[in-house]
Order: structure tokens, then sequence, then C-alpha cells
């Protein structure tokens, strides 16, 4: 009871100073739906902060560590609030920050899930090696997705996408009399570009179907879905990175049934359920048309993701709860030295899953069960 109060206390000193910011400094409205999300990540990472305190074993503070510094990220997606209005007032800023806080979210929940991953296979090695491997991993797929990003702030405006829709809406915004695609091809010639450099026209055909492709987000604010697809695309590698690894995870759970510190699997269900919800919001982001739709989607999404979220402060709220037991102490301590003589440790919900769904029998041996010494 006495972290629940600790907890409290800080998460609230947290919001008092977001909320009394938004009365005292110009700021951007956020959905309710994202502002709920940046609420309950501030949340994680209070609890996330206090299971590192209280971690008995020293490797799984770098676990938690992870997370800790992952939900970190939650302060700076307050602050994104006040850019563009408070501070950071040039024009492309809210653009250049949403950009780069929506690739730092990548980065450490890729190195969190990796890390986790690479303890469970490779126990013997060291923290270093392990952390080395992790960033080996991480670092080389965003490094093949996103250094356009890093070299160019603006890259996303040098696009091929954007630099033809440029040119059909300076002609659309002076000739409003052009009515179809058919009508501007005739009109228009469109350039291929690389590198952000024009390297020759398109030929009739090519122009046409360029031209098809580029209409529909002539209309209003459309063009923003084109000008950040490029960006959701590359997210998407990312989230598929994730669940290979948390996959991974779980397949050798399956496979060897090592056990495994409390709790820490459902995170990683939670984690998969929440990228693998990701992957279907970018891909339906890639594939719309319309901003406008396409904002009613984002706050539909939010909304699931708070709740895979609110289930993840349970855990994480179960997990700092067992550390602190004397009961929890003992089997962290005995896992971490002894973990071929220890029981896996099953919970209630492991225990109504296989009440429920599962005949004990065919797991019995595979999961669940005792390991002896060789």
């Amino acid at each position: 009871m006495k972290y629940f109060h600790k907890i409290l206390i800080f998460w609230l000193t947290i919001l008092l100073l977001y909320f009394s910011c938004i009365e005292i400094f110009p700021s951007f409205s956020s959905p309710v739906s994202a502002r709920l999300n940046q609420i309950i990540q501030s949340l994680l990472f209070i609890i996330s902060l206090f299971i590192l305190k209280n971690e008995p074993i020293k490797k799984n503070k770098y676990i938690f560590l992870n997370f800790s510094i992952f939900f970190s990220l939650s302060i700076l997606a307050f602050c994104y609030d006040f850019v563009g209005k408070a501070f950071f007032t040039f024009k492309y800023a809210r653009h250049v920050s949403l950009q780069y806080l929506t690739i730092a979210y990548m980065i450490f929940l890729s190195i969190a899930v990796v890390y986790l991953v690479i303890d469970l296979l490779f126990k013997n090695f060291k923290v270093y090696q392990k952390y080395a491997s992790t960033i080996v991993i991480v670092g080389g797929f965003f490094a093949l997705y996103f250094l356009p990003f890093f070299q160019d702030p603006l890259y996303l405006y040098s696009t091929e996408n954007i630099k033809q829709w440029k040119t059909l809406d300076a002609y659309v915004a002076v000739n409003k009399e052009v009515s179809s695609p058919f009508e501007l091809a005739n009109r228009v010639t469109l350039q291929s570009w690389q590198n952000g450099k024009a390297v020759g026209d398109l030929y009739p055909e090519e122009n046409l179907k360029k031209i098809e492709a580029l209409f529909p987000y002539l209309e209003k604010e459309n063009w923003r879905v084109l000008l950040w697809e490029p960006f959701y695309k590359k997210i998407i590698y990312i989230d598929v990175l994730i669940v290979f690894f948390i996959l991974l995870f779980f397949g050798y759970l399956y496979k060897k049934d090592p056990p495994q510190g409390a709790y820490i699997d459902k995170i990683m269900f939670l984690i998969l359920l929440l990228q693998s919800m990701d992957i279907i919001h970018n891909w339906g982001f890639i594939k719309s048309v319309e901003w406008g739709s396409l904002t009613e989607l984002f706050a539909i999404g939010q909304y699931i993701t708070f709740i895979a979220e609110f289930m993840m402060v349970i855990f994480f709220g179960l997990r700092l709860r067992f550390i602190t037991s004397v009961q929890g102490e003992f089997y962290e301590t005995e896992l971490a030295a002894n973990p071929n003589h220890i029981s896996r440790w099953r919970d209630w919900i492991d225990n109504f899953v296989l009440a429920q769904f599962f005949n004990y029998k065919i797991f019995n041996g595979r999961l669940f069960q005792k390991q002896t010494g060789k």
C-alpha cells in the first residue's frame, strides 16, 4: 500500500504540472483518446521506476530500465502539445517534433523488447554483450529505414509523391476549372524525381496514371496523408520486427519452458497486441485518402491502445507487488540462482486459462511443470 500512495503522489504531481502548463501557456488541443494515452503512459513510467528500484535481481533491473526509458517519453509527449505555440514556433516545428518523437518511441520500445528476448535466449551473456547485440539489431534496422530522416529533418517534403503533388496543386490553385485527372494530364506533365532532384518528364501513359493516383490528395487536407505515408510504412517494418521478437519469445517459452519472472510474459503479450494493432492502424493510414476520416480512425485506435495500456498498468502493478513480497523476492532470487530447480510461477491468469481452455494433461510436462536438474 505504501508504494501505491507514493506512485499516486508522483503521478498526480506530473499531471498537475501538465494541466497547469496548459492553463498558463498557449498549447494545441489533443484528442481525448491521445491525451488519455499520454496520461496512462506517464503512470507506467512511474510504476516502472518503482519496479526498477525494487527488483531483487540485478539482471531484471536492466529489463525494467529499458521500459522506464521507453515510458519516460510520455513526458516529451506532454511537451509536444506546446510545440509551435509556447516554444519552437518555427514553421515545421510540429512536423519535426512528431517525426522524431515517434522514431524515439519505436527505438526504445524495440530496445526494450529485443533486449528482453536476448536476455531469455542467451542467459550466459554479460550485460554489455546483451546491449551490444540489441543495439546492433535495432540500430541496423533503424539505420536502414530512418537514416534519411536524420540526414534531412524535412525528408518527407522531398519525396517524389510530394514533389509531384506540389506541381499539381500549384496548377489547380491557378486553374480551378480542372475537373478530372484526364483533363489535368492533358495540361500538366509531371517529372520523375530522385534524391529531391527532377531527372526527366514522365511518359504520357505514366503521367496520366500518376495524376489519377494523386488527384484525390488535391482536396482539402488530404495531402497530409500523402506526406506521412512513407514514414508510417517504415513504422510498420519496425512493428513487424518487434512482433517477430515477441513471437520468438513465446516460441522459446513453449519449446523450452524456462522459468520466467512473474508477469513478464503477460506484459509481452500486451505489447504483442499493441504492435499488432499498430500495424493495422498504420496500414489503414497509408491506404487512406481522406485526412478527416483518418483522424477519426486515429482517435478510435487510441482508445483501443488505452485499454491495452491500462491492462499493462495492472500487470506492472502486480509485478511490483510480487517482487516486494517475501514470496516474490524468494522466487525471483531462486530463479536467478537455481533456475533448473524451481517451478515456473503460475498466477491466477495461468490457472484460469488452463482450467477453461486446455486439457491440463496435454500441457503437463510442456508448460507449468517443475523443472528438475540433470
